[in-house]
């Protein structure tokens, strides 16, 4: 995923996802936040992913794929602060193509 990035807004009940373009510098929004689980993020991601046909296939699978590990990361999260676990950004691996705001 040479442009494309994973936005992702870490909260403690819901889980804000959106997907941006970086193009010389700039950073462009192409799809809005969608919030999981309160919505079907993942299906709408891919929804708006599908009507981008400039997009390769391969990118789209890889930030679908993505989308998946941060949904199941923050999953592993509240099940760790139910334990009474602290969650710290540098545990999370989800690379380089994802920019987390919101968690400590």
């Amino acid at each position: 995923m040479k442009s494309l990035k994973l936005q992702v807004l870490w909260l403690d009940s819901s889980l804000g996802l959106a997907v941006n373009q970086n193009t010389l510098g700039e950073v462009i929004p192409l799809t809005s936040y969608y919030f999981w689980p309160v919505s079907e993020a993942w299906e709408q991601i891919r929804f708006e992913l599908d009507s981008k046909p400039w997009i390769p296939e391969e990118e789209r699978v890889q930030l679908l794929n993505l989308v998946v590990d941060v949904m199941n990361q923050w999953q592993k999260s509240r099940t760790l602060s139910n334990e009474n676990t602290q969650v710290k950004v540098e545990s999370l691996t989800l690379g380089p193509n994802v920019d987390i705001v919101g968690l400590s």
